[in-house]
């Protein structure tokens, strides 16, 4: 896993990292033999005759800590420059990769979580790496050269100095070995937890209505009781190793210290050396104290780099090396066959051919297989069998970007950001004209809502479209389509949730929209699209009637029974 995490910092940043680690090094070493200087100054002060030989050393000593000071900036500014280097690279990346995704990749990721991974898990991988490194490995390098001058000091000692050390780690790895396996039921407990709260919360206005059924409320009582068992047995196990570690690690420093009085008493040892080992024993055992905050940098920088991993490693849609132009839009589904990973649901044998120019309608049962035919044609995801084809070239042979570009989508949830009217309208197309804009804002129904705004085009809207009714968003992504011309256009139902003023002129802007246009809209009313010039029938993944709405009434089949219900159903009324 270092290795991979290593990977995606550059040449320059392994560089920086190296300088970091080289200059905190220094710095640590000019440290000690600070100490030891002064130590051997103490030791030795009476043999100094004259003044001037004190000045030398204090001056040394001087030029020592400037010295000192200049690696640990030195190593600060590299560790941090190393730092960014990685936030820069990781995030350029990222932000290339989520360019080549499929736009199925949205609709399965969810936006937050890649946010908060773009954001929180790169800073992570920052921190890490720019800090963690460089700090841990001059810890390492500084340990190693301290303990060999004190080996060479007093071997005997230098081996009491080191006695226990092994048991100590080892009693560290055997508590973090266990605390692993701990911390996953402890997490999993703590994510049925959360669930059930964030669950319980929605349900409250439900529950006090029906406040006679405590049955909820047990549950989450037991979830937060089964969460506090695990976490208490996940402190224990660690306060366990921890205090084994410690006692271990200190016994180690003791035996060291009662081993240097023995052999001071025998008169094997000078003071010099025994306090040398008092004092720079300390700095050999840095590494080893901080070995569990090494093990905790380790596993969030490796949990954060997974998560990165999963953007970048991601499967894009695959480049064509000979991109092929279709120069007609008519559109044919071959014998299609599609089935998600996680789900029982497939779409089996799909065969139909849109005309250029027409409006086809797809209706059917709720998960009967309409909007999985409208995503494979903007390859959210791309079909297992078959082939779907623009004017006789099939789509996996496009530009990907080409495909996107000859098609304009008005959806049921529209995207608006938090910028002006104009340049959400814009979107469209991003060479347009303010006359062009606003003549595809009066060709979608909204130029003279616009215009009553105080601020017209120029009036702010909140992140989607906070402040705009639905319809007034839907003509808005409307103008959008009207603004790109794109020859294709696939709509899903977008009159389902709007009152009936902003579902007239919805209609009339689709209307306008789709002349001439190659037109693939998703029905639930199915008195928007009597006019269609054909309705396919989707049941179970299959398509299983086609025609014209004349010609499906009579077959009274599926779409028969769909419109008579519908038609019932607005007659309905409370008695």
């Amino acid at each position: 896993m270092i290795k991979k995490i290593l990977s995606v910092v550059t040449g320059q940043g392994k560089a920086l990292i190296a300088t970091a680690t080289m200059a905190f090094t220094a710095a640590g070493l000019l440290g000690a033999y600070l100490m030891y200087l002064v130590i051997d100054m103490l030791n030795h002060v009476h043999t100094y005759q004259e003044a001037g030989e004190l000045t030398g050393l204090w001056i040394a000593l001087l030029a020592i800590v400037l010295l000192k000071t200049l690696m640990a900036v030195v190593a600060d500014m590299a560790k941090h420059f190393a730092g960014f280097e990685v936030v820069l690279t990781v995030r350029e990346s990222m932000i290339k990769k989520l360019k080549q995704f499929s736009l199925g990749f949205y609709s399965k990721e969810r936006l937050g979580e890649i946010s908060t991974i773009i954001h929180k898990d790169v800073d992570n991988l920052e921190g890490v790496v720019g800090h963690f490194f460089s700090v841990m490995l001059s810890d390492i390098l500084i340990a190693l050269i301290l303990g060999a001058w004190l080996f060479s000091q007093s071997p005997l000692l230098g081996l009491a100095m080191v006695s226990l050390l092994p048991l100590a780690v080892l009693m560290l790895v055997w508590g973090f070995r266990k605390n692993l396996r701990l911390q996953e039921k402890t997490n999993d407990d703590l994510a049925d937890m959360v669930s059930l709260f964030v669950e319980y919360t929605k349900g409250i206005p439900l529950m006090k209505a029906f406040s006679e059924n405590p049955a909820f409320e047990a549950k989450l009582r037991g979830s937060i009781e089964k969460f506090g068992v695990s976490a208490r047995r996940q402190a224990k196990t660690v306060a366990d190793y921890v205090g084994r570690f410690s006692l271990f690690f200190e016994l180690s420093y003791a035996m060291m210290i009662i081993t240097g009085a023995l052999l001071l008493y025998r008169g094997s040892l000078e003071m010099g050396t025994f306090l040398l080992f008092i004092i720079f024993s300390m700095e050999f055992y840095k590494p080893f104290r901080k070995i569990e905050k090494y093990w905790l940098d380790y596993l969030q920088v490796k949990d954060s780099y997974r998560r990165v991993a999963g953007i970048l490693e991601a499967p894009t849609v695959p480049a064509v090396a000979t991109p092929r132009k279709s120069e007609a839009f008519d559109i044919t589904y071959e014998k299609v066959n599609f089935s998600y990973e996680t789900d029982e649901f497939a779409l089996k044998n799909v065969d139909f051919r849109l005309p250029q120019g027409t409006l086809t309608a797809l209706v059917g049962p709720s998960g009967s297989g309409k909007t999985t035919v409208t995503n494979l044609l903007l390859r959210f995801w791309d079909s297992q069998r078959g082939s779907i084809k623009v004017g006789g070239v099939d789509i996996r042979e496009m530009d990907y970007d080409e495909l996107l570009a000859k098609v304009s989508i008005v959806m049921q949830n529209v995207v608006l950001f938090a910028d002006s009217i104009y340049e959400n309208i814009r979107l469209g197309n991003r060479n347009a004209t303010k006359e062009q804009v606003i003549e595809a804002a009066q060709k979608a129904q909204i130029h003279d809502f616009i215009s009553s705004l105080p601020q017209g085009y120029e009036t702010k809207v909140g992140e989607n479209g906070v402040g705009l009714s639905g319809g007034q968003k839907q003509r808005i992504s409307i103008a959008r389509a009207f603004l790109k011309n794109a020859p294709i256009v696939v709509l899903d139902e977008i009159t389902s949730h709007v009152d009936p003023v902003n579902e007239t002129k919805i209609q009339q802007a689709i209307s306008a929209l789709a002349k001439d246009r190659t037109v693939l809209v998703i029905a639930h009313h199915l008195r928007t699209i009597q006019t269609a010039d054909q309705l396919l029938v989707f049941d179970k993944g299959e398509l299983v009637e086609q025609g014209t709405h004349t010609q499906l009434l009579e077959k009274k089949g599926i779409y028969a029974r769909l419109w008579e219900a519908q038609e019932m159903a607005k007659g309905w009324k409370i008695a």
